[in-house]
This record gives C-alpha cells, sequence and structure tokens, in this order.
C-alpha cells in the first residue's frame, strides 16, 4: 500500500492529488469487485437459471470451463442488447457468427470476456511489477498498466478477426466443389433442395465447415424457412462474397424462371475465372515478397563464400 501510494505521488508531483487519486483507484476498484461478484453469485445462485443450465448444457463439459463461461456470461448480459426478429445484426454479432460461434449467448460471452481481461490484466501487471520488480519507474509502471489495459481491451477483438479470416479461407476453398457438386445433382433430375441435402451430406466428409453451414441451412428449409432467406442467412454467417454471388444467381434463376443448372454452369465458370485471377494475382506479388528474404538471407551468404577469400587474400598483402 505505501508502495503504491509512493508511486503515485512521484507520478502526480502533489501529496494531494497523489493521495486523491489513490482514493478514487481503490474506490473504483472495490465498486468493480462488488458489481462483478454480485453478477456471479446471482447468476450462479439463481436456481431456476441453475437448473435450466444444467438441463441445456452438455454432460461432458469440465466445471472450471462452466464457471468461467457462466461468469463471462452474466458480466456480457448487462452489455448486450438483444436484437429483434427480423432486425439487421449489429457488427460484434456478425463477426461472431462468421467465426462459427452460433449459440445465442456469444456475443455475452464475448463481451464479458473483454471486460474480465480489461480489469483484470492491469491489476495482474500491477502485482507484478510492484512485488518482483524493485526500483521500477512510475512512468513505466503506468505503461506497462496502460498496455494490460489496451491488450484486454483490444486481444479479444483480434482473436475474432483471425478466426473469422481462418474459417472464411476454409469456406472459400471448399465452396467451389460444393458447386460442381450442385451442378451434377441438379443436372442428374434433383431439386434444389435434395440437392443441398446431398451436398451438406456428402461435404461433411471432407470439409467439417462447409458441410456445418449448408446442414444449417438445410435445417432452416426444414423448419418452414422459405429458400431466399436461408440462402441469405447463409451469407450472413459466412462473409464469402462468392457465396452472395450464388445467392443472388439462383433467386434471379428461380424468379424468371430459367434452368437452374445452366445458370449453376455459367456461375461455375465465372467462378474458375475469378480463382485463376487470384492465383495470377498471387503469384505476381511473389516477386516483391521473395525481396527481403533474398536481401537478409541470401546474399550475406553468398557474399561472404564469393567475397571472403578475396578479402583475406587483400588483408594478407596488406598486411606485409
Amino acid at each position: 500500500m505505501e508502495e503504491f501510494l509512493h508511486y503515485i505521488i512521484a507520478l502526480s508531483g502533489d501529496q494531494t492529488i497523489g493521495r486523491w487519486l489513490v482514493i478514487m483507484f481503490f474506490s473504483c476498484s472495490v465498486f468493480a469487485l462488488v458489481v462483478a461478484l454480485y453478477f456471479l453469485f446471482f447468476g450462479l445462485y439463481n436456481p431456476v437459471k441453475k437448473r435450466l443450465q444444467s438441463m441445456s448444457d452438455n454432460n461432458n463439459n469440465k466445471d472450471d470451463s462452466r464457471f468461467f463461461r457462466n461468469t463471462a456470461v452474466q458480466l456480457g448480459n448487462y452489455f448486450v442488447i438483444r436484437e429483434r426478429v427480423g432486425e439487421k445484426l449489429n457488427h460484434d454479432r456478425e463477426r461472431l457468427l462468421q467465426a462459427g460461434y452460433h449459440t445465442k449467448n456469444s456475443l455475452a460471452h464475448y463481451f464479458g470476456i473483454k471486460i474480465l481481461l480489461t480489469i483484470s490484466l492491469p491489476l495482474l501487471i500491477f502485482l507484478v511489477c510492484t512485488t518482483f520488480i524493485a526500483g521500477l519507474d512510475p512512468k513505466s509502471l503506468l505503461l506497462f498498466v496502460c498496455s494490460g489495459f489496451l491488450v484486454g481491451f483490444i486481444g479479444p477483438s483480434f482473436y475474432l478477426d483471425s478466426k473469422v479470416t481462418e474459417r472464411k479461407r476454409i469456406i472459400r476453398n471448399a465452396f467451389p466443389d460444393a458447386v460442381d457438386q450442385l451442378i451434377v445433382c441438379t443436372e442428374a433430375g434433383l431439386g434444389l433442395d435434395a440437392a443441398l441435402q446431398r451436398i451438406a451430406r456428402d461435404t461433411s466428409l471432407s470439409n467439417e465447415v462447409m458441410g456445418y453451414e449448408l446442414g444449417l441451412v438445410n435445417a432452416e428449409l426444414r423448419a418452414g424457412v422459405i429458400r431466399d432467406q436461408a440462402l441469405r442467412n447463409l451469407v450472413t454467417r459466412t462473409g464469402v462474397e462468392d457465396i452472395r454471388g450464388l445467392t443472388s444467381a439462383l433467386a434471379q434463376s428461380m424468379r424468371f424462371g430459367t434452368s437452374i443448372g445452366a445458370t449453376l454452369r455459367i456461375f461455375a465458370e465465372d467462378l474458375r475465372d475469378k480463382r485463376m485471377q487470384n492465383a495470377e494475382q498471387e503469384a505476381a506479388k511473389l516477386t516483391v515478397k521473395m525481396l527481403f528474404p533474398l536481401a537478409f538471407c541470401f546474399f550475406p551468404g553468398i557474399f561472404i563464400v564469393i567475397l571472403g577469400p578475396a578479402i583475406i587474400s587483400i588483408y594478407a598483402a596488406f598486411a606485409q
């Protein structure tokens, strides 16, 4: 306590201001701790929620992960605004869908983890620095604490973006094969709904993510959702522009009564051309990307092998 008081006074430059800052800091910390404990115990010991959760959760989940998940969900529920039916999803919920988190409490879980990390990381860094690092400058301590605050606040967003990018890449790689299978099924005489069911069953063997998304489309169709809305939901969950183009092509084909097989074949040709253009674009970038490994890894070794004996000979000649 005395060390923390000395740090704040030295940082502020005035003893009175430093004492007031310490009082404000501990008041906010105690308030946040009391609110967090209230949310925690209210969520854990509410008999209705506890029974509903025990009936809905899987028996294979561990107690520690369930405890952490419940704490994060209870904290995040107070910062989540529930969307109405038919309302456009907000940006964070759409990102969670594209990352593969489809549960109803995913947004609350995300906000809860962000709040816990934002509060706990600065406190943990402060305790570690004041306990194990002696004579640390107050400005350096403040820099470390602010860095922990930023990492706790921005870190989950970066992790979510990486999950979204990875999932989009997996779906984008499996999508052309699914389109080819859809063409074969429709030209063989199957309807679009039956073809989607067959593709979802076959694709799940090679690509679980694509098979899971197509399985959700089939589940929505069986539940009574119209086909256009189910395909638009697929676009929202994946965020892949190629699937958006397929959805638009199928909607136009069904609206104007044209052949679905011919539409899919034209779309597949355009998709192959786009993949070839993307491959050529990536190949054109290789020359620039190889510049830095050549300059910093290969060229020094080549220069040493070629110029090394000559430099040694020149140095020996000048030495004599």
